[in-house]
Formats: structure tokens, C-alpha cells, sequence
């Protein structure tokens, strides 16, 4: 294999490190380093190898059987079922994006404010006509080399933040490996798992994956997606520098106290790289899913959900709401629709069906791709129930509960793999 394909292999899927790694990965990698210092460092290392895991399977899918996502789905459950699987897989996803893009426009907005200020409103404009220009030009390995520029310019800033704190090698291995979930982290776990294996990634990883080979894809999503944990990782520690925020000013401003003005530079380079991008892939991922899900063949109407998704962030630009939270519950959301599509393509890649069996995994891929479920199923059952507790000012929470319904969740996704098998 020449190393020309290689690097070319991996630009076009740097789109998918360009797509996590947006404003919602700064502030929730950011907030869970100012609360938690590198406690929660061992989230994203389990998030990284989730994604590249889950992207591994859906990009499979597609390059063994030579259909879409929403073609597998009909090939496995037939027209009427599969009707409403694909929208109950799709709709959220889509309001995801939508949201994200809200996130994503205003994060690319605030990272330009922190370093040449001025009116936010114009600034809004200007990113959401630019983003429009190039989602209407089109083009995969045109949006990919963008997106890996902008990350590169994006590594290297919080790379230098993160350089500034003063953890050791010892302390920062074994944060990264050694499970630990302090009183009050769940929520923000759950956002780290919800930020890194964003679902509408699983979609673009699938179209982009058509007409490679199995072989190929594996390098170039591995390597993008390690790029891409490893820039939440230094993000999470340049994090610990500071002690919570609640709008990006004040987390520049908290920044320049302790760096100086390379603290609060890099901060506002590495947020509008980041927004700028994701405002990119958000819309893009958006006409993805309607086309390869929902199996839309009108390129105009594939072109109207990009462009209500783009309009749906400048409207949220230039409203004046503040990206913190909108951030939070966004990539929070996204860590509950995790289980489901991970469910969907632990079955479709183990039917024969689907795809040939020379092309299915083995036994111990399977197991991880069960846990990686079980994972995220439990803790993001287990919000629910805190949410539940609180709102109702309930005394105790359900653990017990919670354990039992993932576990009996478990065996339901056993047995119908094992059934698959038997087939």
C-alpha cells in the first residue's frame, strides 16, 4: 500500500476527529478538568477506543455489503419495520445536530471574540455564510483537508495549555487507566462519552467508508480518532487549570491570570477552530443521515436539511443565548442515543444477511462491542434516574435497579446475537 493512499486515507477521515472535537468537547473536556482535575482522564481513553470500535463496525458495514445504513436496516427487518427504526435511529441524531450546530457556531463566535473582539452578530454572519460556501461547493476530501487543518491548528493550542500544568507522567497514566468516577461526575462522564462517540459521526464514517477497503479504513479512522482523543486529553488538563466557568471569557480571563496572554491566545485559537469545523460537519452529517438512513434520492431536499440545520445555529448566533449549558445537554443527550445505535450494529454486523461471514468479527470483538453497550447504557440509565431523584426530590437513588434493567438489556442483546449465530 503506498504511503501517498495512506495520508490521503487519513485526511479524508480526519473528518471525523473534526467532528468531535468541537465546541462541546472543549466545554465539557474543560469542565470536567476544572471539577474533577484528570480524574475523569480514564473517560476519554474508554471513549476513544469505543469510537474507534463502533466506527470500525458501521464503516464495515457498509464497505462488506455495498449498502447504506438504512439499507442494511431494510434488508435485515423488511420495508414496514424498518420504517420506524431508521426514524426512531434518525430523529434524534438529526435534533443532535441541529442542537450541536447551535453550539458549534457560537463556539466559533466566542473563539473569534477572544481574540480580535468585535460584534458578535457580524461575526455570526460571516461564519455561517463561509460554512455555507463550502457545505454548497461540496466535495468529501475538500471538507476533510479543511477539517484537518483546523484540527492541527486546534492540537497545538491546547497542546501548549496543556504543557503549562504540572502533573507527572506516573499521575496522568494512571488516570488514564484506572476507573474512578468521584462523588458528582456521572453527568459530565456521560456528556465525555456523549462528546467523543458523537452519533452523527457513525453515519459520516459509514458514507465516507464506500468503495475502500476494509484494511484501509481501519488505518485512517484509527488514526484520526487517537488524533482526536488525544486533543480532549489535553484539553481536559489544560482544564485542571482552571476552577470552573461559566461563559469562555471568564475561562480566558481565568487563563491569562495563570499564562498570560499565550493562555487566553490559544484558548480562543483552538475554539474557533474547533466551532468553525464542526459547523462544517454538523449540516454535512445532517444531509448524510438523510440520504444513507432515511433514503432521500432528492438533492434538494438532501440540501434543505444541511441548510435548515446551518440556519438553525445562526438563528441560536444571534439570539444571545449563552453556549454553556446549550453545550452540556447536548453532548449529555447524545450519550443516551449511543446505546441504541450501538445495539443496531452489533445485530447488523453479525447477520449473514447483511454482510458475508468472511467479513463478520470474532468472538472476543464481540465481547468488546457488548461492554462498550453495557457501558453506556448503564450510566446513561443511571442519569436518568439521578434526573428522576432530583426532580421528584426523591431520598434515594436506583442503582439496583438501574444494574438489573442494563444487565436484563445485556442478555436481550445476547440472545439475539446468539440467534444470529445459530442462523
Amino acid at each position: 500500500m503506498r504511503s501517498s493512499s495512506k495520508i490521503s486515507n487519513v485526511i479524508l477521515w480526519s473528518v471525523i476527529s473534526a467532528a468531535f472535537i468541537g465546541p462541546g468537547t472543549i466545554t465539557t473536556a474543560i469542565t470536567a478538568g476544572s471539577l474533577f482535575q484528570i480524574e475523569l482522564l480514564w473517560v476519554v481513553v474508554f471513549a476513544t477506543l469505543a469510537c474507534i470500535f463502533l466506527q470500525e463496525v458501521s464503516a464495515r458495514i457498509t464497505i462488506a455489503s455495498g449498502l447504506t445504513f438504512g439499507q442494511t436496516l431494510t434488508r435485515k427487518y423488511g420495508d414496514d419495520k424498518s420504517a420506524w427504526i431508521k426514524w426512531m435511529v434518525a430523529l434524534p441524531v438529526l435534533l443532535g445536530c441541529a442542537a450541536y450546530e447551535a453550539g458549534n457556531i457560537l463556539g466559533a463566535v466566542s473563539g473569534i471574540a477572544l481574540l480580535i473582539p468585535g460584534d458578535g452578530q457580524m461575526y455570526t454572519l460571516i461564519i455561517t455564510v463561509i460554512a455555507g460556501f463550502v457545505l454548497w461547493r461540496g466535495g468529501s476530501r475538500a471538507i476533510s483537508l479543511i477539517m484537518t487543518t483546523l484540527v492541527g491548528i486546534m492540537g497545538i493550542a491546547f497542546l501548549i495549555l496543556a504543557f503549562q500544568t504540572r502533573f507527572s507522567f506516573s499521575e496522568l497514566f494512571f488516570a488514564a487507566v484506572v476507573p474512578k468516577l468521584p462523588q458528582g461526575s456521572e453527568w459530565i462522564a456521560l456528556a465525555l462519552l456523549g462528546t467523543t462517540i458523537v452519533p452523527y459521526n457513525i453515519f459520516i464514517g459509514s458514507a465516507i467508508s464506500k468503495g475502500h477497503t476494509i484494511p484501509l479504513m481501519r488505518i485512517g479512522l484509527t488514526i484520526s480518532v487517537i488524533i482526536g482523543g488525544l486533543i480532549t486529553c489535553w484539553i481536559m488538563i489544560a482544564g485542571s487549570l482552571t476552577n470552573g466557568f461559566s461563559s469562555f471569557e471568564e475561562l480566558a480571563a481565568s487563563l491569562h491570570g495563570k499564562l498570560g496572554n499565550v493562555g487566553s491566545w490559544a484558548l480562543g485559537i483552538g475554539l474557533f477552530a474547533a466551532g468553525f469545523s464542526s459547523a462544517i460537519t454538523s449540516p454535512y452529517a445532517a444531509s448524510l443521515i438523510a440520504s444513507t438512513v432515511l433514503g432521500s434520492k432528492d438533492n434538494r431536499m438532501v440540501r434543505g436539511v444541511w441548510m435548515l440545520i446551518l440556519f438553525t445555529g445562526f438563528i441560536f448566533g444571534f439570539s444571545g443565548v449563552k453556549p454553556i449549558p446549550v453545550i452540556l445537554a447536548v453532548q449529555a443527550l447524545n450519550g443516551f442515543v449511543l446505546p441504541l445505535l450501538a445495539y443496531f450494529l452489533i445485530l447488523l454486523v453479525n447477520d449473514k444477511q447483511v454482510i458475508p461471514s468472511a467479513n463478520h468479527h470474532g468472538l472476543a470483538y464481540n465481547l468488546i462491542l457488548i461492554l462498550i453497550f453495557g457501558v453506556t447504557l448503564l450510566i446513561g440509565l443511571n442519569n436518568v434516574d439521578k434526573a428522576i431523584t432530583t426532580g421528584f426530590q426523591l431520598s434515594t437513588n436506583h442503582f439496583e435497579i438501574v444494574l438489573i434493567v442494563t444487565v436484563f438489556a445485556l442478555a436481550h442483546l445476547g440472545f439475539h446475537l446468539w440467534k444470529i449465530k445459530r442462523l
